[in-house]
Order: structure tokens, then sequence, then C-alpha cells
């Protein structure tokens, strides 16, 4: 799939990272240590540059390679990074994805994930044609739930050892969507 995508919803435009959201991608993630890092490792207060210039690497490669496809969404009015999301951990032979997403502390409580999300699901049920995404969260991350709540997800179940959190394995809940859950 190409790499220059671009989705808009009211609010938002979504596209792949670039080398110019270096700069942005560091910001939003730093300064969003204190909501995002109790649930995502990767996040804290030290993200630099070269995590960011990494980041946007990693992210590319996976468009290039099909191993996942990480949209960064960025407020129309203002252009400023509200956050990412992404259908990652492909299985092509179960033909299913995970479904994440990540929000800035400025732009969180707004709506953008629900919005967000929605994109990276009909990219994945209406382009990729998957027919299973998976959204696994902490227990205790209860604006990840209602989000997937909002999305019309299926709780499945709560699943031992389900994703890993700094090296340790981490009790998880699986939230599913399939395409009649959503495409209407």
């Amino acid at each position: 799939m190409q790499a220059n995508l671009e989705f808009q919803t009211d609010r938002l435009i979504l596209r792949a990272l670039k080398q110019v959201d270096v700069a942005p991608l560091k910001k939003a993630i730093s300064e969003s240590a204190d909501t995002i890092s109790p649930w995502l490792d990767w996040c804290h207060e030290g993200f630099d540059d070269m995590d960011a210039e990494a980041w946007v690497n990693r992210s590319r490669q996976g468009w290039l390679t099909g191993a996942s496809y990480e949209l960064a969404a960025f407020e129309i009015e203002t252009g400023e990074l509200v956050g990412c999301v992404y259908v990652s951990s492909i299985d092509s032979v179960a033909n299913m994805a995970n479904l994440g997403y990540w929000i800035a502390t400025k732009f969180q409580g707004r709506g953008y994930a629900l919005e967000a999300t929605e994109v990276a699901a009909t990219l994945a049920f209406g382009h990729l044609l998957l027919t299973r995404l998976e959204l696994v969260m902490d227990p205790a991350n209860e604006a990840s739930i209602r989000i997937a709540e909002k999305l019309r997800a299926t709780f499945e179940c709560r699943a031992r050892n389900r994703y890993m959190y700094d090296g340790e394995a981490r009790e998880g809940l699986v939230y599913s969507l399939i395409p009649n859950d959503f495409l209407h």
C-alpha cells in the first residue's frame, strides 16, 4: 500500500509519518509521558530527537514492507500532531491485526481517538481486507476501554500474559472488531 495516502475527517488529517514530523512527534510524546507511559512503555519524558527519528523510520518501513500501517493524526485547524493510530502485528495467515492508538495529553478527552481509530479500522477492513482487528489494553486503562466500547468492539476476554510492558508479560483485555461490526 502506498505511504502517501491521506485520510480526512471533519477535524483531522491522517497520513503516514514523514521526516518533517520528527520534532512534533518528539514534543507530543515527551509532553504526554504522564498520561501515556502507564500503558505504553516507550513513552517517557526523555523521548528525544533520535527516538523520534527512529520511530518515523520504523513507521515508514512498516508501510514499505506491509508489516504495519501507522497514521499520524493532525488537527486540521492548527496542524498540530494529535496522536497516532496503527494497524500492526498483521497476521496474514489469520488475516487479522492489532488496532492501537495514542493521543497526546493536550488533545485527550476531545473524541480524537475515536475519530482516528474509525479511519484505521476503515483502512484495515476496506483497503487491507482484513477480517479481524484486536484491541488489547491494560485492564486499568479506562480511556482505552471507553474507545473500544464506542467503536462497538466486542469484549472477548481477559487474557493472561497478553502483552509486554517493560519486558514483563501483562494481563490484557481483548476486544475485537470484524468487518460486519464496522462497515455498514
